[in-house]
C-alpha cells in the first residue's frame, strides 16, 4: 500500500512534537527518530551487590518496555486518527508533482487559509468578499452578530480539517474572520451559477444575484472557477452548510452541479436534460461535492476476469497498437458519466468508450485536482470502489491513447476532446505526460487493460489478418485502385470493339 503524503507529514508532526529533555536512547528494531527516554544517570546500576544491579537493570528494561508500548500505542492511534479525518480533510497539493504545479495556487481568489493573502492580486478580492458578505446578510434577513456566531459555533471543527503549521491565519479570531467572508463569497459565486440565463427564464430553481457582484463574477468566472476547485483552495462544507441554512434562496445544488457539467465538462448543450435529485452525499468541499456528482454511479459493464491462458499483459496500449488489432477510441453518449469507460466489442471490431470533455485550461485544472483529491484520500485504489480513482483511471487512459501531438488532433476530431480554450494540442499533451509520472493508475484503468488483453486473446486469427490489412492498407488500396481502374479501361476498350 502507498501511503500519502499526508500520512508522513502527520508522523513526522506527530515525532517533531514529542519533548527532548531527556536524552533518548535507540530501542532496537525502531526507527531512529522513535526513541524513548533513558535514565537520568547510570547511578541506579551502580550499587554494592550483584543481585542488586540486576534487579535495577531488569526493573530499567520493564520501564523501557512499558514507554515503548506507549509509544506505539500514541503512534497507531495518531496515524488511525489520521486515516478517518483523510476523506474530510484540506488537503495539499504533493510536493513532489513539479509538472503539475501549476494546477496547484490561486491567482484571482483565495478561499481557505492556506494561500489567504498570499500575494498583492488574492489581497484585491477582499474587498470584494466584503461585499459578498453584506449582499450574503441582507439577502437572510438576520442580523451579522447571527450569522457571524454560527460560523464561529462550528471554527473549531473547521480548524481540526487543515495542516496547522501551513495556516497564513495569525490567530483564531483572523481565522473566524476568514471562514465568515470566504463562506459568503463562495455561497453568492454557487447563486450567480445557478442565476436566470435569460429574461423568459421561469424556472423557480434559478435566482438573480445583486448587479455589482454578477458583473465582478461574470468578468472573472473562468480565474474564479480555476481557483475555487483547487485542492488547496477549499472551505469545509461544515462552514458553507451552516451560512447556507440561513440563505432565504440557496443555491440549488442539483442546477449548479448541472450547469457546472454543462459548461465546464461539455460544450454541446444537448446536456440539458431535466434536473434530478443528486443521491444523499456529504462532500469534505466544494471540489469534492463536484467531483463525487461528475465522477457518477452509472453502471459499467464489468470485464470478463483475465484468462487463464493470456500469458503477458501490457499495462500501457498505445494508440497505433490499438488501431493495429481493431481498437477505435470513441466518445460516450454526451449525458453519461465519467465513469462510463470499458471495452465495446462489436463483430469484428472493437471500441474503447470514454467520456468526452471540453478540455480547456479550467477544465484541465478541475480534473487535475479532482485526481489528487482521489489519491490524497484514498491510500489504496485498489481496496475500494471504482469511483474512489475514476479521473486518475481517466486521465490515465487518455494519457495512453496520446503519444504525439496529432494523437491530440485525432482525438478532438473524434470529439473526445473538444473546445481547448486556452490549452493547445502541445499543452494538452504536456499534462497527459505529467499525469502518467505522477498519478496512481486507477482500478478502472486496470480493468480496461484486462479487456483489452481478452479481446486481444479471443481474436488473435483474426487480429493477424486485420493487422496486416491495417499495415499494408495504403498498398492494398493502391493495388485495388489500380485494378479497378484496369478493369474499367479493359470494359472502354471492349466497348468500342
Amino acid at each position: 500500500m502507498e501511503v500519502p503524503y499526508e500520512y508522513q507529514l502527520a508522523l513526522a508532526d506527530y515525532w517533531e512534537g514529542r519533548p527532548t529533555t531527556e536524552p533518548n536512547v535507540w530501542v532496537p528494531g525502531l526507527p531512529l527518530q522513535m526513541t524513548v527516554a533513558a535514565p537520568a544517570s547510570n547511578s541506579d546500576l551502580v550499587v554494592s551487590s550483584t543481585g542488586q544491579q540486576q534487579l535495577v537493570q531488569e526493573s530499567t528494561h520493564h520501564q523501557h518496555a512499558v514507554e515503548v508500548e506507549l509509544v506505539f500505542n500514541e503512534v497507531t492511534q495518531s496515524l488511525k486518527q489520521t486515516v478517518d479525518n483523510m476523506a474530510m480533510k484540506m488537503h495539499l497539493f504533493p510536493p513532489n508533482m513539479e509538472d503539475l504545479a501549476s494546477y496547484k495556487a490561486p491567482k484571482v481568489v483565495s478561499i481557505g487559509p492556506y494561500h489567504h493573502g498570499e500575494s498583492e492580486a488574492l489581497k484585491q478580492m477582499e474587498s470584494i468578499k466584503h461585499a459578498a458578505a453584506v449582499h450574503f446578510i441582507d439577502n437572510t434577513g438576520c442580523s451579522i452578530q447571527e450569522v457571524y456566531g454560527a460560523v464561529c459555533a462550528v471554527a473549531e471543527v473547521a480548524r481540526g480539517h487543515y495542516e496547522e503549521d501551513k495556516m497564513r491565519t495569525a490567530s483564531d479570531d483572523d481565522f473566524k474572520h476568514m471562514l465568515f467572508f470566504d463562506g459568503c463569497f463562495l455561497l453568492q459565486y454557487m447563486l450567480f451559477w445557478c442565476r436566470r440565463v435569460n429574461e423568459d427564464d421561469d424556472d423557480e430553481t434559478t435566482v438573480d444575484v445583486d448587479p455589482s457582484l454578477h458583473s465582478v463574477f461574470s468578468s472573472n468566472d473562468s480565474r474564479i472557477f480555476c481557483d475555487v476547485v483547487l485542492l488547496e483552495n477549499q472551505l469545509p462544507w461544515v462552514v458553507v452548510d451552516t451560512l447556507k441554512r440561513f440563505m432565504r434562496t440557496p443555491p440549488t445544488m442539483e442546477l449548479f452541479v448541472r450547469r457546472v457539467k454543462i459548461d465546464k465538462m461539455h460544450t454541446r448543450q444537448e446536456l440539458e436534460f431535466v434536473l434530478a435529485p443528486l443521491p444523499n452525499y456529504t462532500p469534505p468541499h466544494l471540489l469534492g461535492l463536484l467531483r463525487y456528482h461528475i465522477v457518477g454511479n452509472t453502471k459499467v459493464p464489468e470485464p470478463s476476469p483475465l484468462s487463464d491462458k493470456v500469458k503477458e499483459v501490457s499495462w500501457s496500449v498505445g494508440v497505433i497498437e490499438l488501431a493495429e488489432i481493431g481498437i477505435e477510441v470513441t466518445p460516450n453518449d454526451i449525458k453519461e458519466d465519467l465513469k462510463k469507460m470499458y471495452i465495446d466489442r462489436g463483430c469484428f471490431t472493437g471500441e474503447l468508450r470514454l467520456a468526452s470533455v471540453s478540455l480547456g485550461n479550467a477544465t484541465a485544472t478541475f480534473l487535475v485536482n479532482m485526481a489528487v483529491f482521489e489519491m490524497c484520500t484514498t491510500p489504496d485504489f485498489d481496496q475500494d470502489d471504482d469511483e474512489m480513482s475514476t479521473v486518475c483511471s481517466y486521465l490515465w487512459l487518455l494519457g495512453m491513447v496520446t503519444d504525439s501531438v496529432s494523437d491530440v488532433q485525432e482525438l478532438r476530431n473524434k470529439h473526445i476532446l473538444e473546445g481547448g480554450a486556452g490549452l493547445t494540442n502541445e499543452d494538452v499533451l504536456k499534462l497527459f505526460t505529467g499525469v502518467e509520472k505522477h498519478l496512481r493508475i486507477g482500478r478502472r484503468y486496470y480493468k480496461t487493460i484486462v479487456d483489452i488483453a481478452n479481446y486481444r486473446y479471443a481474436r488473435r486469427p483474426w487480429i493477424m489478418f486485420y493487422r496486416f490489412g491495417y499495415r499494408n492498407r495504403t498498398t492494398i488500396i493502391t493495388v485495388i485502385t489500380t485494378i479497378v481502374g484496369a478493369a474499367g479501361f479493359l470494359a472502354t476498350l471492349k466497348s468500342f470493339r
